[in-house]
């Protein structure tokens, strides 16, 4: 059996200051594969000159790795948003030479495209429907293999627990992969006091291909109970997750690719680029003295026959509820809401909707 060690890359951001800080791997070779969200670009003639070719190199040599933002897959409506990010996916896939696609679960904060941030909600039979449905569409469009990452923001520890059997269920009609983003569920295990490899564990490992590393900050706003661990793609990868990342590894037996992510516009100093590369390094030592014993999956694509795309009426009430709660930062009268996670949402919004 052929041993494939896993890829690692990097999340690319279009910022002078990311491109300064990660200039120096792409030198020395060591930028496996690059992941690209291509929806973050609202018109291309703002992106950098560098951008198309970087792509086109990486495609062309099959390490190349698209990830959505605003697809919104769990979304109860469908409307001009979805078709024209459909459309825009396609033209992607159409210019670049993509391994996959990959979207966020969850619901987004705002009805508004290029707006919000996603959501956790009631994991219904209803809601997983819709999501099926979505998959489904971005499959036919794109005919790539589709994966769906998991969230950080949780409303409470059942909602934690959960996530996992439901991606599974989200993901098996389109023959669908699993991102496992390791410092999302590191910001549940210190927000609720879970066990770290307990979270970990409750996903389906055997449908891993790729992982996701960050570092985040803590929020110690006064009216929260305790400090809030935010996955902000900011600062350093926390050590535990250096200490966990071994047995992670070697537990997902068809992992392809490992993504390390930070938002271009935190690199404030030489420093920060120092220790970006620093931990870029840590991961790549690592994946090398671990001992592997997985072997490339092949992910059949399917092709899928659609009616009109799922509305469910109130469901979408319910989903529109919770944003206007939100938006108005109103008390938290949603019994599902733990307290401290209600206030992050609200400051979320702010951040993401101004």
């Amino acid at each position: 059996m052929k041993i494939n060690k896993p890829k690692l890359g990097l999340s690319i951001m279009p910022n002078p200051e990311f491109i300064a800080a990660a200039l120096p791997l792409f030198e020395s070779a060591q930028v496996e594969v690059i992941e690209w969200s291509f929806d973050t670009i609202l018109d291309k003639k703002y992106q950098p000159e560098w951008l198309p070719l970087l792509l086109k190199e990486y495609g062309d040599n099959n390490r190349l790795l698209g990830h959505g933002v605003y697809y919104a897959p769990l979304d109860a409506n469908w409307g001009a948003n979805q078709d024209n990010w459909l459309q825009k996916a396609k033209l992607e896939t159409l210019a670049y030479n993509y391994n996959h696609l990959s979207e966020h679960f969850g619901v987004m904060s705002s009805a508004n495209a290029h707006h919000g941030f996603p959501l956790p909600f009631d994991l219904s039979n209803t809601i997983l429907n819709i999501g099926i449905d979505r998959l489904k569409r971005l499959q036919n469009t794109v005919q790539l293999d589709i994966g769906i990452e998991n969230l950080a923001l949780a409303s409470n520890v059942s909602d934690i627990l959960k996530q996992g059997a439901f991606i599974e269920k989200l993901v098996a009609p389109i023959n669908g992969f699993v991102i496992l983003d390791l410092h999302n569920i590191y910001c549940q295990s210190i927000n609720f006091d879970l066990d770290l490899l307990t979270i970990i564990t409750s996903y389906p490992l055997h449908l891993v291909k790729e992982i996701h590393l960050s570092g985040g900050s803590w929020d110690h706003d006064h009216n929260l109970t305790k400090p809030i661990r935010r996955d902000t793609h900011d600062g350093r990868i926390p050590e535990v997750l250096l200490d966990i990342l071994p047995e992670v590894l070697q537990r997902c037996p068809v992992l392809e690719f490992v993504i390390f992510e930070r938002l271009g516009d935190t690199f404030q100093n030489k420093n920060d680029g120092l220790e970006f590369r620093t931990d870029f390094n840590k991961i790549q030592a690592i994946i090398d003295h671990t001992a592997f014993s997985s072997n490339a999956r092949q992910w059949t694509l399917k092709k899928h026959d659609l009616g009109p795309p799922l509305i469910d009426l109130p469901l979408l009430n319910k989903q529109q509820e919770l944003r206007e709660h939100i938006r108005l930062e109103t008390a938290n009268n949603h019994a599902e809401w733990d307290t401290n996670m209600w206030i992050t949402a609200t400051k979320l919004y702010k951040k993401w909707n101004a």
